[in-house]
């Protein structure tokens, strides 16, 4: 396993390799956001940053200069968009999601945006299945409306619920795909089922449309939890990968991509943490500075480069903000993730005010075994659906 990762590490390190490798390029479109939600990691962004939208002259530039000098080699038809910010769908960031939308349609890229969905409706006629539309739009519910409307609030302390649920309709009308991202607050597990019976009764989760995933916003695993609350936990887990028959966590995808290594010619691309799931990013935002890292974005100390002066400008990270890799890290080399999680995130582990990284990985390793499960349980060992879910609805009675 240390030779193997070390393998690895010299792959990585190759002196011909490229500054970024990206399948998903992510425009923070503004750092602004009409939200004021009590854990928002940005919030210290914001003081910080310039507060400026990106501009459809800076898009223009971008995918008619800059594009195929920051990736060569990557075809332009293979990359996929997310609109990100701040918050994306601002009014005033309009011009530059149609400017965005308009080379997504060119090259047939699929679109993404991460939005708390309460300007939304403004947007309708920017949002549905096909070429230079958003296609899928992933909104964020904290648990049921009482308290949900205590965490993600206006700057007023107005509630947001009902506006979040409105926005999933409107999706799921329009014909793109809607990804509900649940928290789960150690102490507010009750809550996170009174929303999955409410999801379920308004015929939201199931729905060919939506798929939805939990989140954790700290540690959620069973030396942490009390049985009881690790007990519901796993039926929740279990219940939403029975109703929409995939597990509810955004390490499924990536979780895909490490069984598949069997396969020849293939190796492992190291992630540093469990959101990097749908290939390796390139951040930009409105100033023209690029990341590696949405977590990054706004922290110019971590920039891998800038499109300022017109030129692509790189930059090497000090060693405060160099991402581990495992085999800098023999401690690791003994788990049975490790090809998962690469190490650990830097960012999680410096955010985890108050635990300690055993913790974050953990909690980690409690969500790729649910998922796991899952797989396994909606998989070949049922010789049909019913007998799946069967397998599953066993578990959560």
């Amino acid at each position: 396993m240390r030779e193997f990762a070390r393998a690895v590490a010299r792959m990585d390190a190759e002196p011909n390799r490229r500054c970024f490798r990206a399948k998903t390029i992510t425009f923070v479109l503004t750092y602004r956001c009409n939200l004021s939600c009590a854990y928002c990691y940005q919030k210290d962004v914001r003081k910080n940053t310039n507060l400026s939208s990106m501009s459809e002259e800076f898009v223009d530039e971008f995918f008619g200069r800059h594009l195929r000098n920051l990736l060569p080699g990557e075809r332009e038809e293979d990359l996929d968009f997310t609109l990100y910010g701040g918050e994306p769908l601002l009014p005033g960031n309009r011009g530059a999601i149609e400017r965005i939308l308009h080379y997504a349609r060119r090259g047939g890229n699929a679109v993404s945006t991460v939005t708390n969905a309460v300007m939304l409706p403004q947007m309708l006629d920017l949002i549905g299945p096909d070429k230079g539309k958003i296609n899928n739009v992933q909104v964020t519910l904290d648990g049921g409306k009482m308290f949900h409307d205590g965490q993600r609030v206006s700057p007023s302390g107005g509630p947001t619920f009902e506006q979040t649920i409105l926005a999933i309709r409107e999706v799921m009308k329009a014909g793109a795909n809607a990804i509900i991202r649940i928290h789960l607050h150690p102490d507010s597990l009750e809550s996170a089922r009174a929303l999955v019976e409410y999801l379920e009764r308004e015929k939201i989760l199931g729905h060919d449309k939506v798929k939805a995933y939990f989140w954790s916003t700290e540690d959620v695993h069973h030396e942490v939890l009390s049985r009881r609350e690790y007990e519901l936990f796993l039926k929740l887990f279990h219940r939403v990968a029975l109703k929409q028959d995939s597990p509810p966590t955004a390490h499924f995808a990536f979780l895909k991509q490490v069984m598949a290594l069997q396969a020849a010619g293939r190796r492992p691309v190291r992630r540093h943490c469990d959101i990097c799931v749908t290939g390796l990013h390139c951040v930009v935002d409105p100033l023209g500075d690029l990341y590696e890292c949405i977590d990054d974005a706004g922290h110019q100390d971590r920039r891998r480069g800038t499109l300022a002066g017109g030129e692509v400008q790189y930059f090497k990270l000090g060693k405060d903000h160099e991402k581990p890799h495992l085999s800098d890290k023999p401690e690791c080399l003994r788990c049975s993730v490790a090809l998962f999680c690469g190490g650990g995130c830097i960012n999680r582990l410096k955010a985890q005010s108050g635990s300690s990284p055993e913790s974050f990985c953990r909690q980690v390793k409690e969500f790729v075994g649910l998922t796991l499960k899952s797989c396994f349980l909606l998989g070949k060992n049922a010789s049909s659906v019913a007998e799946r879910k069967m397998s599953l609805r066993e578990m959560i009675v």
